[in-house]
């Protein structure tokens, strides 16, 4: 365990002088300053079309939002699974790592657990920001806490599933622009996998979306498929990358 904490506590800090919690923190921000401007200019329309009707505020909010979100979220994920791996193609510094006494399980793991850490303060900051917008348009009823929990929740159960998918594809493919035009293609087509009920559950791109807590949406996806394939793609990454030929 203490040579898994160096690891990741040595990923951090090679992430120190990049973009990463720039691209962290003002990702939720971009969000919710859309999703604030849309609602400042559309609430009372959006609250009267019929579909609508009965709905809370905090409801309106998180179905405005989602689907702002799940794209930037989506895609800045993609870019923190290939950072993590340019960082050693970059310097060629693959021997080095894989030189440590350490075992390449807890390389890769600690790898994949950065990516999991930083979209999880990524969910987290930015439920915090939905409350602020709410409580900024002047929503009367109170902070519906359990529809926002639920809402994180579920987003960290589907994340691993696109983590485990974009950390294998980086680690295995040198180019980065190869894999983040790969994680890009994969976040555009995500509404389209949407559409299919098979596809849906098998193509990790799409299981973020059906983390928004709906009546009218399959949250099973999310829960079953999000984090059965999350471990799936990781055991796959982790077999591959003991596997790994490093020149």
């Amino acid at each position: 365990m203490r040579e898994f904490c160096q690891l990741l506590k040595g990923e951090f800090l090679k992430q120190r002088k990049s973009f990463t919690w720039a691209i962290a923190i003002l990702t939720p921000v971009l969000a919710a300053g859309l999703t604030f401007i849309n609602l400042f200019i559309r609430y009372d329309y959006l609250m009267s079309l019929e579909a609508n009707k009965g709905a809370s505020p905090w409801n309106m909010l998180l179905l405005q939002h989602h689907f702002i979100w799940f794209l930037l979220f989506s895609l800045v994920v993609t870019i923190f699974a290939s950072m993590v791996n340019y960082i050693e193609y970059k310097s060629n510094s693959w021997k080095n790592t894989l030189a440590l006494p350490v075992s390449r399980n807890k390389v890769y793991l600690s790898k994949w657990f950065l990516v999991y850490i930083l979209s999880i303060i990524m969910i987290f900051f930015n439920g915090i920001l939905l409350v602020i917008v709410g409580k900024i348009l002047g929503f009367r009823e109170a902070v519906d806490l359990t529809l926002i929990l639920k809402y994180e929740l579920y987003q960290m159960a589907a994340v691993t599933s696109l983590i485990s998918l974009q950390c294998f594809i980086s680690a295995e493919i040198s180019n980065t622009n190869i894999s983040l035009t790969i994680g890009a293609v994969g976040v555009a087509s995500s509404m389209f996998f949407a559409q299919s009920k098979i596809m849906s559950k098998l193509i990790p791109y799409a299981h973020i979306i059906y983390s928004l807590p709906d009546s009218t949406i399959d949250n099973t996806i999310t829960l079953q498929y999000g984090l059965s394939f999350g471990i799936v793609f990781l055991i796959i990454g982790t077999f591959f990358f003991n596997k790994k030929e490093i020149c």
